[in-house]
């Protein structure tokens, strides 16, 4: 059975907006991801990254006050459409 990946990440280092990052899952590990798109909706920040250990973990996250952590179903249909169409800054 595959885990499940962390719902919230603690951002460590953005290495100066290279096209990676390291972020802190919940549990406490450090884990490397390639970001492949940020944007901006509705005044939220949002990434679409991928596990560089694992091709197949590509996770939508969102920017919060307590760092940034995964969004629900609902949250990804919703930012998916906007980019879709072209609607995020």
């Amino acid at each position: 059975m595959a885990s499940r990946p962390p719902s919230c990440f603690s951002r460590t280092s953005t290495s100066g907006m290279t096209d990676e990052v390291t972020l802190i899952d919940d549990t406490g590990a450090k884990r490397r991801f390639k970001v492949h798109d940020a944007f901006d909706l509705d005044g939220v920040a949002y990434y679409l990254v991928e596990d560089t250990n694992d091709r197949d973990a590509v996770l939508l996250l969102r920017e919060s006050a307590s760092g940034l952590e995964t969004v629900d179903a609902d949250d990804f249909k919703r930012v998916m459409a906007a980019l879709e169409k072209d609607d995020v800054e």
